[in-house]
């Protein structure tokens, strides 16, 4: 099964978006929170109007990430992490509500990446906190990695601490592409993995371009991705904005038949 984030174009209404990514194959969507009123997640209207729409769709929703802009969960200031505490919980219940499976977050605000020791312990009680409050509801947590060595330091650190069968990863191509050792974190934790966010990018910046757009050895990926045996859903977060696909149908067309490539 392949889903795609609706990252790929926020200037397309969902509405638009939902029978443009079933045209093409794809049998599930992953909510992005980079900017919640494309789908409206959070809000009691929009996740009524995104159950009818995905009903009508005939696509299902595979995940949802979390906000993450000044979202700082580890944060060492109480405020700061107790209110992204409460954010992601709420996050929780609309993946519930949408019967979407996995919550995506980030271990840190995109903009912090000070005082990781301090962190640890935090980010420990908050994820505690987190698999808490789902119990035996049907929902996974999984910390994203991140374009930062220090801060996927956090990433390992509750990985390794963290021993619940709700608590995984969901690995970033693009942000592995930027650091010095890629694959090393999938090669680590294949075991842990709940979902990806497969894209692409020229070495330089996050940019989430198409698979083979870019610099990512994807030779190499599909040597370690196979050997996890993987049998969740593919996904892919990938960006028109820098892509040499402009034309959205013809985006998500090449989109989906390179994702094929690499799952064969």
């Amino acid at each position: 099964m392949l889903s795609i984030g609706t990252t790929f174009n926020y200037d397309i209404p969902l509405k638009t978006q939902l029978p443009m990514i079933k045209a093409t194959g794809f049998t599930h969507i992953s909510l992005g929170g980079g900017n919640l009123e494309h789908s409206g997640y959070l809000n009691v209207t929009g996740q009524r109007n995104l159950k009818e729409m995905m009903q009508d769709s005939g696509l299902q929703i595979c995940s949802i990430h979390a906000p993450f802009k000044d979202v700082d969960v580890s944060s060492p200031e109480k405020s700061i992490s107790l209110n992204a505490l409460d954010l992601l919980k709420k996050c929780i219940d609309s993946a519930l509500f949408l019967n979407a499976k996995t919550i995506i977050f980030h271990p840190v605000s995109i903009s912090r990446v000070d005082s990781i020791e301090d962190r640890k312990e935090i980010l420990l009680k908050q994820v505690y906190s987190l698999l808490e409050y789902i119990g035996e509801k049907d929902i996974q947590l999984a910390i994203e990695n991140l374009p930062s060595e220090l801060i996927n330091d956090l990433v390992y650190f509750s990985l390794d601490r963290i021993d619940n069968s709700k608590y995984g990863l969901c690995y970033d191509s693009s942000h592995d592409n930027l650091l010095s050792d890629p694959l090393a974190i999938l090669g680590k934790y294949g075991n842990r993995l709940f979902t990806t966010h497969i894209s692409d990018n020229r070495g330089e910046k996050d940019d989430h371009i198409l698979p083979f757009e870019g610099t990512f050895k994807w030779d190499e990926f599909t040597k370690v991705f196979h050997k996890i045996g993987f049998e969740g859903i593919f996904l892919l977060e990938v960006e028109m904005q820098r892509s040499a696909f402009q034309e959205p149908q013809e985006f998500l067309n090449e989109a989906f038949k390179r994702a094929q490539i690499l799952l064969k």
